[in-house]
């Protein structure tokens, strides 16, 4: 018996380095990403050519489906936490996803504001919990709420910049919100209220000696400050969120775990990419259905509208399973 249990903890041991492993891997990733798309989208201030509009909608369009995937594996997740058969998850899934789309389709700025606003909890949350995966760090609960508020700076900096892609975007959206979030005391809070919420991340991460936490809220502030705003969000959802959020699924996926605990990672990252792969596929396909059936007009804008309504529809069932996940205890 004294040796299974010193097996399971070696076991368990190896499990927990190797998520760090694939997490820091991530992480550093996502960060040479938005410094990339910093230097690319933001060089004017470098007196580099500025990107035109087709292309910061082309490399918008990118970032929303390069961002798809990451959530591709939430079926299987909540089938393993219902302890139920894949069927009915799978339908539940789907059906709320629809019905939040609906909302957002049919049901007026309410129903979007309410799910953005969820949105920015569930992006600032994942900041948080990556902060305190990659570091061991457990901070104050001041500190951890300005984490988050910190951590979804790439929604909330775009929102308050606005700009005409990104107004035509929400426009398309919703107009009545797209007027709401474009007025100016409304831009200037939601900016004031980042940057408080940055300062007191930033300075207790720096005295903490977490200087990574520190310089991914940088980075998602210049990101958000630097980079035109639809580019800005679109990049961050699939060149950082999602990049990590695939990485702690390496280590939630039973069967990605084993391979990666193995030393396999490339192998844990196949059978990711392979589980994840018919979702994916499916939300490609009703995102080219809606663009088709409901766009009438060559318009970029109303094509990411749909593409946007619909990532944010995705996200409702997808914040619940992984609010479900972040609630189990680590390990």
């Amino acid at each position: 018996m004294p040796d299974m249990n010193r097996q399971a903890v070696a076991a368990s041991g190896r499990i927990h380095s190797a998520r760090a492993d694939a997490l820091g891997t991530a992480a550093d990733w996502s960060r040479r990403l938005v410094i990339g798309v910093i230097l690319l989208a933001g060089g004017r201030l470098l007196g580099l050519p500025t990107l035109s509009p087709s292309s910061a909608l082309v490399i918008a369009g990118l970032g929303f489906l390069a961002g798809l995937p990451h959530g591709g594996v939430d079926h299987l997740m909540a089938m393993r936490l219902a302890g139920r058969r894949i069927a009915p998850v799978v339908l539940a899934y789907a059906g709320l996803a629809a019905v939040a789309w609906s909302l957002l389709r049919w049901g007026g700025p309410v129903a979007l504001l309410a799910v953005v606003a969820l949105s920015a909890l569930h992006f600032g949350l994942g900041e948080l919990v990556v902060t305190r995966e990659l570091s061991g760090w457990r901070p104050s609960r001041i500190t951890a709420a300005a984490i988050v508020v910190a951590g979804s700076g790439a929604l909330l900096l775009p929102l308050a910049r606005s700009g005409g892609q990104f107004s035509d975007v929400a426009t398309a959206v919703s107009p009545g919100l797209a007027h709401l979030i474009g007025a100016a005391p409304v831009r200037t809070a939601v900016l004031l209220i980042w940057l408080v919420a940055a300062m007191i991340a930033v300075v207790a991460s720096l005295l903490a000696g977490r200087t990574g936490a520190a310089l991914d809220i940088v980075l998602i502030g210049a990101l958000g400050m630097l980079v035109q705003p639809l580019v800005a969000f679109a990049a961050w959802f699939g060149g950082w969120h999602a990049l990590r959020h695939a990485a702690r699924m390496l280590a939630e996926e039973p069967g990605c775990s084993v391979l990666l605990a193995q030393g396999r990672p490339r192998a844990a990252l196949r059978r990711l990419a392979g589980l994840a792969a018919p979702m994916s596929v499916a939300a490609l396909v009703v995102i080219i259905a809606l663009a088709w059936f409901t766009v009438t007009a060559p318009d970029p804008a109303r094509v990411l509208a749909e593409v946007l309504r619909l990532l944010l529809a995705l996200t409702v069932p997808h914040m619940a399973v992984v609010w479900w996940l972040d609630r189990l205890p680590a390990g």
